[in-house]
């Protein structure tokens, strides 16, 4: 008996077969009409040799032709080429509509699109695409009623919603609870980071595990970046079994043989030059090295780890004639570089031995948590794909089963698909039997032009393997060319300059072959530039210069297109004037925002920042985590004070200057607060009250109550007249409750997630869109514009190259070999394994390559005008999106450049024509004459600290009643630090100074740093030039006071160390800046005053010379010298006397 399900096939073919056929011959005779794209040049393919009219024919014959064959050769599997603005969901819906028309059931169809969103928008447009065709199809009315009914049930969704189905209906196969749940993005982070912390506290009873960790960690990693390797495996589950489950059987490192690279320093005319000689001073610590590695037999790797930074370092200029001439420099460098690489080699060996140990106990973990999750029904979306993946692939009945299930698979914006969903839409369409792809099964439609997730696993290489698939089993490639959104104009600048940029496609796995786009929406003149050009060579302004004078032009031209009167067309090609919600600000990075948002708030314009992974560095977000950072930990000053400026306590520079003067201190549980008065202590007593209910209540009604009750909200819309403070404030408050949804947590871990958010790339958006009243310029990433578009679109931030992050580890798609590198990549200081560097160079070459497909999407999102900002610097890259643009042809090819200098104009800002009521209280200049009158009768001593003079907050004097007393720095981590410099003997063993530096970890609330402390104190202690004199020194006191009496002033402070020697005293100061050893230089210059006055102040209070000042940068293992004593002791009175003057 023949089944329904043959008839229902036989009833498809019979009712295609004709119309597939015509569509096809036809689709191949367009075709011919002009050359073929592929074979065509560059001229012909973006003009052709036809007259303009005939060209437009041309275009929308084809593009006829084509849709004709989506919608009817339904026994085809199609792979279509969509440009921007071609209709690419269009092509879709309608390929839906005629599967229905054909006897396709709805609920048997599988359409995949990106969002939820996308795919509720994709749900409507198919319901309107039915209704339409039931108007015109009287016969297949009784069909397409049926499939509206069944619409909302059927798989119209993202393809984690897919996956969720299909487990839901094959638990059992998958080996998982049926009853399961999907984790949403907050919760699943925030349980990975609990068990990924437990489980090292576990590894303590694993020695060998143990034994490993602590050899990488001693050999310059930290538990982050292990920590970064987990998260980055635990979301592709599936490659960690790709990794070692055992360490690879490395060879020992070689050490090479130290006694004659001491002999051969020793050989080298070291005594000739000057001693401040640049390649004199390079290897004599070079030397120092060696030497210290002769003496270290137990703890050689840590050794040479801490000494990653001179055996990597550039060797410097020298004078000849000192050197004795050209050929003594080049042998001492020649001999000096050496061996320089022969210890890099054996630090790289001993890191990649260290690492491939390393490796399988995170793997270990990584698979465990996934079998967890597995088995308690606590599932992520990455597990939904690999199960979903791993289902059809590796059991044959429920793929079958799955096969029958399910008729067609569409998906959506292909070109963002990451390769384990073309994977499971290649087991989808595959017969098991004969291993090729079945006929009609499969539709995709993308443009591989806009592929910019690849930091999401999107990548061009499955892009085009996938297409060579589908081409080996004799699918169809047809092309949308026709482009329904922008202006003529914006088109032909577009072709004319990414035709080059993006090139031929001579490496399909890399970049796709450019297919130019036409023009489909024919619109007359409009008042306005059309394409245009700002900026361009700013000459030696820095990056942060640039941004500042770009964002400033941009808003000037965002307020000239609505006071010029620029026109945009609406959807029925009639003009109108432009208004500021027809503008959209498009930027790439992050770091353009803000500058860009004091230029709009300068200016008055509304705004609204939409892009999910802006939202977290908007001033109002970070005001707000800094107040809830500042509740949590009274002793972090960084975050007190900038709570105190920040608009719920709107505290002055001033104000804050005269507190600081007055009390000395921003400690909030002093007992001596209440006593004082003034706004700073007021806010201070806010901040102690929030701190002591801060359990009593869940953390997102702890938040909602701050901003409520510090009225953040009113004051935002009141100043700035925008509701930017209220959707922010309500975004903190709902990532609140998504944070402890399900369990409570604390304070402290939300504001440590929310910062750590702050680092992702997020494509959610604050919002859809603008509300209906609201009249604002929006500012997106280029990346949350995709999919969007707008009447008129600034794209800038251009002005400096893209950064190429990989991941902790990358894969050779075509070898499927897995290299890993972890660690700081600057300095000398990373941890690789396998073919890591040539996989980063191929990285490198994907990520220039997308850089160009993402200002090719930007530049795509315009309908009217598009205005591109060439803003950059001198020193800016090649490879910076503005002088890529230049270079092919972007300003060339703009119709003008509009003003270089214009006028920013101040657009009205909402409330400013009320006049707040008088009050009783004295006048500003009234309460400031009584003010100096009081200060005149009275006599009061000024006392003021080299740090405060030396604009340096780091290292001020703690009170000793506070918790946190031990320790002088400016941070968590300082403070530690420095309590166990000054507490530590300097010939302390490793065991006392890792308890030690692990209980002040623990004391300043950072366990998970504890690595890092001991790491910074070891090499104080244990390896730097300091410890080393001091160790030999007659005396070297810690924690030296000093007070000195400057007429009005008293001049006080703290020296963390002074050495006494023979020839004066040296003095020492410890500093656990996070910079590189490059940056050094630069951060000496911002400690000068407050070297001067050290020296001032010790000299006048002993009588003694100093001989030396020598600053110890711990992380970047450098010790500096910021100049000569006398001279910096004079400096610093100077400045001394101005203050004195400044405050007299």
């Amino acid at each position: 008996m023949t089944s329904m399900a043959s008839l229902r096939t036989a009833a498809i073919a019979t009712t295609t077969a004709s119309a597939r056929a015509a569509a096809t011959w036809r689709w191949q005779q367009k075709r011919t009409i002009r050359p073929s794209i592929r074979g065509a040049t560059s001229s012909e393919r973006l003009w052709g040799n036809h007259s303009l009219a005939q060209q437009a024919i041309d275009q929308e014959t084809e593009d006829a032709a084509t849709r004709e064959l989506i919608r009817t050769s339904l026994r085809d599997t199609l792979f279509v080429e969509a440009g921007a603005g071609t209709g690419k969901t269009s092509a879709l819906v309608e390929r839906v509509v005629a599967l229905v028309l054909g006897g396709h059931e709805i609920d048997r169809i599988v359409a995949i699109t990106f969002t939820e969103k996308a795919a509720a928008e994709l749900r409507d447009r198919i319901r309107a695409g039915l209704e339409a065709a039931k108007k015109d199809r009287a016969e297949s009315e009784a069909t397409i009623e049926e499939a509206l009914k069944s619409l909302d049930r059927a798989q119209i969704s993202t393809i984690h919603a897919f996956c969720q189905s299909v487990l839901y209906s094959y638990a059992a196969e998958a080996g998982i609870d049926p009853s399961f749940r999907v984790q949403d993005e907050v919760m699943a982070d925030r349980r990975f980071r609990e068990r990924w912390r437990i489980y090292l506290e576990d590894l303590a009873e694993d020695r060998e595990a143990g034994r490993a960790i602590d050899r990488a960690l001693g050999l310059g990693l930290s538990t982050w970046h292990i920590e970064t390797l987990a998260v980055e495996l635990s979301r592709r589950p599936d490659l960690a079994t790709l990794l070692p489950a055992d360490p690879p059987q490395a060879d020992a490192p070689v050490w090479p043989d130290l006694e004659e690279m001491s002999a051969s320093l020793e050989n080298l005319p070291l005594h000739v030059p000057p001693a401040d000689d640049q390649l004199l001073v390079r290897v004599l610590r070079l030397a120092s090295v060696v030497t210290e590695l002769l003496r270290s037999e137990v703890d050689r790797e840590s050794t040479l780890a801490a000494a990653a930074e001179i055996i990597d370092m550039r060797w410097g200029v020298s004078s000849q004639p000192a050197w004795g001439g050209k050929e003594n420099i080049e042998r001492v460098r020649r001999v000096a570089s050496d061996i320089a690489c022969r210890l890099n080699e054996t630090l790289h060996a001993c890191r990649s031995e260290a690492l491939a140990a390393v490796v399988p106990v995170v793997v270990r973990f990584v698979v465990e948590d996934a079998y967890r999750r597995a088995r308690e029904g606590a599932l992520t979306f990455d597990d939904l794909i690999v199960l979903v993946r791993d289902l059809l692939k590796g059991n044959r009945e429920a793929a079958r089963s799955l096969r029958a299930r399910y008729e067609v698979m569409l998906i959506d914006e292909f070109q963002d698909t990451d390769p384990l969903q073309v994977e499971i839409a290649l087991a989808f369409a595959t017969d098991r039997d004969s291993g090729a792809p079945e006929p009609g099964r499969l539709f995709l439609v993308g443009d591989p032009k806009q592929s910019i997730y690849r930091f999401r696993r999107a990548d061009m290489a499955i892009y085009s393997q996938t297409r060579k698939a589908i081409e080996r089993s004799g699918g169809l490639f047809p092309v949308l060319a026709l482009n329904r959104r922008s202006r003529g104009i914006l088109l032909d600048w577009v072709n004319k300059v990414f035709a080059p940029l993006i090139g031929p496609g001579w490496e399909q796995d890399i970049q796709p072959e450019y297919r130019p786009i036409h023009e489909a929406r024919r619109v007359g003149n409009l008042t306005g530039p059309g394409v245009a050009w700002i900026g361009g060579d700013a000459g030696d302004a820095n990056a942060r210069q640039v941004r500042e004078i770009e964002a400033g032009q941009v808003v000037a031209n965002c307020l000239a297109a609505v006071e010029e009167g620029w026109q945009v067309a609406k959807r029925d090609g009639m003009a109108r004037p432009a208004t500021f919600s027809d503008i959209a600000v498009l930027i790439p990075t992050r770091t353009v925002l803000p500058a860009l948002e004091r230029a709009l708030s300068e200016a008055a314009l509304p705004y609204r920042v939409e892009s999910g992974s802006l939202i977290y560095r908007t001033q109002e977000v970070r005001d707000l985590l800094n107040c809830l950072t500042a509740i949590d930990d009274p002793a972090d000053e960084v975050a007190i004070v900038a709570s105190l400026r920040s608009v719920a306590f709107a505290c002055s520079d001033i104000q804050l200057a005269e507190y600081k003067a007055a009390a000395g201190r921003w400690n909030y549980l002093s007992p001596r607060l209440e006593m004082l008065p003034g706004r700073v202590a007021d806010a201070l007593r806010t901040l102690a009250a929030y701190h002591q209910t801060r359990h009593d209540c869940s953390v997102a009604a702890l938040v909602d109550r701050f901003v409520a009750e510090t009225k953040q909200v009113e004051i935002g819309i009141l100043d700035a007249g925008n509701r930017n403070s209220f959707r922010r404030a309500r975004f903190v408050v709902e990532q609140a409750r998504a944070f402890e949804a399900g369990e409570p947590a604390s304070l402290r871990a939300f504001v440590n997630w929310m910062e750590s958010r702050a680092g992702e790339a997020i494509l959610d958006n604050e919002g859809a869109g603008l509300d209906d009243d609201e009249d604002a310029v929006r500012v997106l990433t280029i990346h949350g514009a995709k999919g969007l578009e707008f009447p008129i679109v600034f794209v800038a931030g251009l002005g400096t190259a893209p950064t190429n992050r990989p991941g902790a580890y990358l894969i050779d798609r075509s070898s499927g070999e897995i290299g890993v590198c972890i660690g700081s990549r600057q300095g000398n200081r990373s941890f690789k394994l396998g073919p890591i560097d040539l996989l980063m160079e191929q990285e490198k070459r994907h990520g220039d390559a997308e850089y160009d497909r993402l200002l090719y999407v930007a530049t795509t999102r315009a309908r009217d005008h598009l205005i591109v900002s060439l803003y950059h610097s001198q020193r800016a890259l090649n490879s910076c999106g503005a002088r890529k643009l230049i270079d092919h042809g972007a300003a060339d090819n703009a119709q003008k450049r509009l003003d270089l200098e214009r006028e920013v104009k101040t657009a009205k800002r909402a409330f400013e024509d009320l006049e707040p009521e008088a009050t009783e209280e004295p006048a500003e200049h009234e309460f400031e004459e009584s003010r100096q009158a009081l200060v005149a009768g009275a006599t009061v001593r000024r006392y003021t600290s080299a740090t405060a003079l030396g604009a340096q907050n780091k290292d001020e004097k703690t009170d000793e009643s506070e918790p946190w007393a031990r320790g002088r720095g400016g941070t968590r981590l300082g403070r530690a630090v420095h309590a166990a410099i000054q507490s530590l003997p300097f010939d302390a063993e490793d065991p006392v100074i890792s308890a030690f530096a692990r209980a002040q970890a623990v004391a300043e609330a950072i366990p998970h740093r504890a690595a890092e402390v001991e790491r910074l104190v070891r090499w104080v202690l244990r390896s730097s030039q300091v410890a080393e004199r001091a160790r030999s020194a007659k005396r070297a006191l810690r924690e030296v006071p000093f007070a000195v009496q400057m007429e009005g002033t008293v001049l006080e402070g703290f020296i963390d160390l002074v050495i006494e020697g023979d020839d004066g005293m040296e003095i020492v100061d410890w500093k656990t800046d996070q910079i590189a050893a490059e940056a050094v230089p630069e951060r000496l210059r911002e400690y000068k005053t407050q070297a001067g006055l050290y020296v001032y102040g010790l000299q006048a209070a002993t009588g003694r010379r100093a001989s030396a000042v020598t600053y110890v940068f711990a992380s970047a293992q450098v010790e500096a010298s910021p100049g000569e004593p006398a001279h910096l002791s004079r400096t610093a009175q100077e400045q001394l006397t101005s203050y004195e003057g400044s405050t007299a």
